[in-house]
């Protein structure tokens, strides 16, 4: 069994698969070690809900918030918000490289 990934890793996933439409979905799920109907299936949640969607749909989903930080919706803000930055720095890095 793989990986399971928590709501805010899925999205970043998600945005790292849209930003560049140049890789096959097929390539994608193979190096991030994720089933194609699996990402399909977050790819759907996210569009019709976003980040609720995908919370919505996965109960088992461990915490996102790391140890000894208040669960509170300003928390998880701030946690997407940190991984939204994250994910543009990254992608800006890919681009310098090319």
């Amino acid at each position: 069994m793989g990986k399971h990934y928590n709501q805010l890793e899925k999205e970043f996933l998600i945005h790292q698969y849209k930003s560049n439409m140049n890789i096959k979905m097929k390539d994608f799920c193979e190096v991030h070690g994720i089933s194609i109907g699996s990402f399909k299936h977050w790819l759907s949640q996210y569009e019709e809900g976003g980040l609720d969607g995908l919370n919505r749909a996965d109960a088992r989903s461990p915490d996102v918030l790391p140890e000894g930080i208040e669960r509170t919706e300003e928390s998880y803000k701030r946690e997407i918000l940190k991984l939204r930055i994250e994910n543009e720095r990254l992608k800006k890095m890919l681009c310098f490289q090319s």
